[in-house]
């Protein structure tokens, strides 16, 4: 019984890393978006790497404004930053931003998000993709 419980707990940590160690990947007409952190787990008053890749999946150029945010598992929400991106056809960029984690932080997983806008111009619809990365604080 203790080998069984101790088997599937095991299992069960295991799972968990692997999720949170893979970037999160969206897809949208316009737009491609993936995500990942560095380190997955950290101290408060360390600081996380954040890098995301945005590509153009269509034949023309394409401009958007990417956000960068934070959600703690106390409800707080940071904006971690954007940037302003013109991207050629077919064109991935990475893009990057340090987060400094609070001496103080909430402890727990935090959502790290980038999120981007496409579409919206004379004759088309506007759509917003968002891709989410855990963070572990402990």
């Amino acid at each position: 019984m203790r080998s069984h419980l101790i088997k599937s707990t095991l299992g069960l940590v295991c799972m968990a890393l692997f999720c949170v160690l893979t970037a999160a990947n969206a897809q949208g007409q316009s737009l491609g978006l993936s995500i990942r952190v560095n380190p997955t787990t950290i101290s408060p008053g360390g600081t996380v790497g954040v890098f995301a890749m945005v590509t153009n999946n269509t034949s023309s150029k394409v401009r958007t404004t990417v956000t960068f945010t934070s959600l703690s598992p106390c409800g707080t929400e940071t904006n971690l930053g954007y940037n302003k991106l013109a991207l050629n056809p077919s064109q991935t960029v990475q893009v990057t931003v340090s987060y400094p984690i609070p001496p103080d932080a909430c402890l727990g997983q935090y959502a790290v998000s980038i999120s981007a806008s496409s579409g919206g111009g004379k004759n088309s619809t506007s759509s917003t993709l968002i891709s989410t990365a855990y963070l572990l604080v402990q």
